[in-house]
């Protein structure tokens, strides 16, 4: 058997959403923190949120960062981890005291654009898209990334949904799965029917 695979449900504004993503199986809870998005929320609302759901791991995800605007964001919410995009790993100091998860994307044909941060870090594969960070409600070819699954740990995001995340965690066997703008009715805002689809068909995909 596997080890259990991570599930994230991420682009979270409410707490009510928060709650029920905890309440299906949800490991890690992902709000944004920094960029341009319409699921920004206030670094200080994140932490009234998990300090009422009262569980979960919180995720700080941020694009364009510094580690000093990254530590002071993830502080002021109370994340444990955070998550980068468009942020060079190479950059990054050494000693940062929080784990890190560095954004890739690959394109729908296959190829993955950017540096692949050192194995210290978590790596996250999603949809590339010029105007995008991430969200893009998209999937990729999970075929192209056997050979970086196979020797490191790998978050998938991209398009997942209770339809296809079992086929996800069959091809790759990755550490996680992230998801986000899949599982809404509105930008912000959770179905908890596919947040409960996809929470369940992960954690099935994770004993088969």
């Amino acid at each position: 058997m596997r080890p259990r695979t991570v599930v994230k449900v991420c682009g979270l504004t409410r707490r009510e959403d928060a709650a029920f993503a905890l309440a299906c199986g949800a490991d890690w809870l992902g709000f944004i923190v920094h960029g341009k998005s319409p699921r920004l929320v206030e670094p200080e609302a994140v932490a009234r949120i998990m300090t009422a759901v009262g569980g979960g791991v919180p995720v700080a995800v941020m694009v364009g960062v510094t580690p000093e605007q990254a530590l002071d964001l993830a502080r002021r919410s109370g994340a444990h981890r955070i998550q980068l995009h468009r942020v060079d790993p190479a950059s990054w100091p050494a000693d940062f005291p929080l784990p890190v998860a560095f954004s890739m994307g690959v394109t729908p044909e296959g190829t993955l654009v950017g540096e692949e941060p050192g194995s210290q870090h978590l790596l996250l594969l999603d949809t590339s898209h010029a105007g995008l960070a991430g969200g893009t409600g998209r999937t990729w070819p999970w075929q192209v990334a056997r050979e970086v699954a196979a020797r490191r740990e790998i978050m998938m995001a991209g398009g997942l949904s209770g339809d296809n995340v079992t086929e996800a965690i069959t091809t790759l066997q990755p550490f996680g799965v992230d998801d986000s703008s899949a599982l809404e009715s509105s930008p912000g805002i959770k179905d908890p029917v596919r947040v409960r689809r996809f929470v369940e068909a992960a954690r099935t995909a994770s004993t088969l």
